[in-house]
């Protein structure tokens, strides 16, 4: 009952225009994702009713293939990130890729709001490989965010290096300010040249020291200007083995491992001329938040394991997305009054173990611990605290 009553009171404050019984069904279904995960047979099981299974799998089942839930998808969304988001306006939204299921036949395409330590789902879409890093699909997912987002918010979008020239030109039709990495052999015409080099041939020059290389033209057949902005990191001396304990010599790993190798060359919005190199590559730092989300709505053991589900179907998936997202807002409120009443996991004999738990996992175990369900009053003041806890930045 502790999501559900987090969640039911959101829905009625802040989407009274969906309907009561789907409102309840949504908090109901969110409850027991939080005890089963996202798989239909899962969350029928943890269903709180005394019904029986076959009653409560229908009902789980008309839920996640409800089509005026599926329309009202984006009130939900809205609604989230301004109850999050508040009042502010300069933040920072990681969009990213990844695969959903263990087929790779659909992918969630997901923008998160930086915070400290995990970053905050805000929206995401289920897409199928053929509009995999399409651009017409960036185009109307962008737009979409943009009425996610509040009215006055001016974000920076923070992207790897698989959104390109394309991507960064929709970004600035959009006016959105943007920070992305470039990589392989794409093309740039340095300030002062008049010589296009690739970017392979500036990773000499990469220090650990962030160094601006100015106001560019990237990509030669359609120039876009940006800033550069080069520097490399030192190497982390980690290793991907196999369970022998042999360094993997797979074509996926060897790829990884070289991207990991290389400086980073950042493009950077004209719009951040504010921002010097070593607050861009902090920023930058932060791209990798998203990856936990993804983690935490993938994995069986530590998240909520959606990788386990047979659902193929967008509109299915498109619901489990949603009930995760809700999940995970309710995790976070439920985890810092949880930490406010000084709840720790101690998995060691050293103080400092219990701080390597993250909010959502301190959220989990507290519920596997206790019946009492917190107070309105600690869980505003939670969502106070969450607000807080995000990033933004000054120009």
């Amino acid at each position: 009952m502790h999501a559900q009553r987090i969640i039911q009171k959101f829905l009625d404050e802040d989407c009274p225009s969906i309907h009561v019984k789907r409102r309840a069904g949504l908090a109901l279904v969110t409850d027991a994702a939080q005890r089963g995960g996202l798989t239909l047979l899962r969350l029928s099981r943890q269903v709180d009713s005394a019904t029986a299974l076959r009653h409560r799998i229908k009902q789980c089942d008309r839920l996640l293939s409800n089509g005026h839930l599926e329309s009202e998808r984006p009130e939900i969304y809205r609604a989230l990130a301004r109850r999050v988001l508040h009042e502010h306006r300069r933040v920072a939204i990681i969009v990213d890729w990844s695969d959903l299921l263990k087929d790779v036949s659909q992918h969630v395409l997901r923008a998160t709001v930086v915070l400290e330590g995990r970053s905050f789902v805000i929206y995401e879409e289920i897409h199928d490989s053929d509009s995999y890093n399409v651009a017409a699909v960036h185009g109307k997912f962008m737009e979409t965010l943009r009425t996610i987002l509040p009215e006055r918010c001016e974000p920076i979008i923070i992207t790897d290096a698989g959104f390109r020239g394309t991507w960064f030109r929709m970004l600035n039709k959009l006016k959105f300010a943007w920070i992305g990495r470039v990589r392989n052999r794409e093309q740039m015409l340095l300030r002062g040249s008049e010589e296009w080099v690739d970017c392979q041939q500036l990773y000499p020059r990469a220090r650990k020291h962030a160094q601006d290389l100015g106001i560019v033209d990237h990509v030669k057949s359609a120039p876009v200007k940006c800033r550069m902005v080069l520097t490399k990191k030192d190497g982390k001396g980690r290793q991907n083995k196999t369970a022998f304990g042999e360094k993997k010599q797979s074509a996926h790993s060897k790829k990884q491992a070289k991207g990991q190798r290389e400086p980073w060359l950042l493009a950077v919005s004209t719009k951040l001329a504010a921002l010097n190199a070593d607050e861009i590559v902090k920023w930058y730092e932060c791209r990798m938040q998203i990856e936990q989300t993804f983690r935490d709505l993938k994995n069986p053991q530590w998240g909520m394991g959606l990788r386990d589900s047979q659902t193929r179907k967008p509109r299915r998936l498109k619901a489990l997305l949603l009930i995760a997202a809700l999940l995970s807002f309710a995790f976070w409120l439920i985890g810092l009054a949880a930490l406010a009443r000084g709840f720790r996991i101690q998995y060691g004999s050293l103080a400092k173990a219990s701080q390597t738990v993250s909010i959502l996992t301190l959220a989990r175990r507290w519920i596997d611990e206790h019946q009492k369900r917190m107070t309105l009053p600690e869980l505003a003041q939670a969502l106070t605290q969450l607000r807080h806890m995000i990033k933004t930045y000054d120009i």
